[in-house]
């Protein structure tokens, strides 16, 4: 028993080092020609997965599975690819929601705090049981993977829709 735990831990340790070693930061110079590119965002390219509920989100956002919870894996990791100022509601997740930001510029905020802008690279840690959103910025699209622990502690629970207007 103790080995299959062991090999169960070990295997997600694995995979979530390998995909945080395949995020790196971006450079000066790469920031630079990103931002070149924001003028004409491709948005077909992010178009990947399931379109998700507009009951739960303002505009488009694209879902795309790779780990489902099952017997052994208590986990979810999934791509949420967002289109330009699309965004998610209010939401909680019961075991807290971990974001790996792999394309793009969006926003994160939990509710009471400052808004926080997010870019390719970063890591946000989302609390268990803390109301929060995220979505694209108004001209570029944002694309971030998605880990889910725990998941037998219950999915997301769907709360209103964000009252935010995008500054010029």
């Amino acid at each position: 028993m103790f080995q299959k735990d062991a090999f169960k831990i070990t295997n997600i340790s694995l995979l979530l080092m390998l995909f945080l070693m395949s995020c790196k930061q971006e450079t000066s110079t790469t920031q630079t020609e990103e931002n070149k590119k924001q003028s004409t965002v491709n948005v077909e390219e992010i178009q990947q997965g399931a379109l998700a509920s507009a009951e739960n989100n303002t505009g488009n956002v694209w879902v795309k599975p790779h780990v489902m919870q099952d017997s052994i894996y208590d986990i979810m990791l999934v791509t949420e690819a967002f289109e330009p100022g699309a965004r998610t509601y209010w939401h909680i997740h019961p075991a807290g929601e971990i974001l790996v930001v792999t394309k793009g510029e969006g926003y994160h905020q939990i509710k009471g705090q400052e808004l926080e802008k997010i870019k390719k690279g970063d890591v946000i840690k989302c609390p268990p049981g803390v109301s929060h959103w995220h979505g694209a910025v108004k001209n570029n699209v944002m694309s971030h993977l998605v880990i889910l622990p725990n998941i037998a502690e219950g999915g997301a629970i769907w709360q209103d829709e964000v009252a935010f207007k995008e500054e010029k």
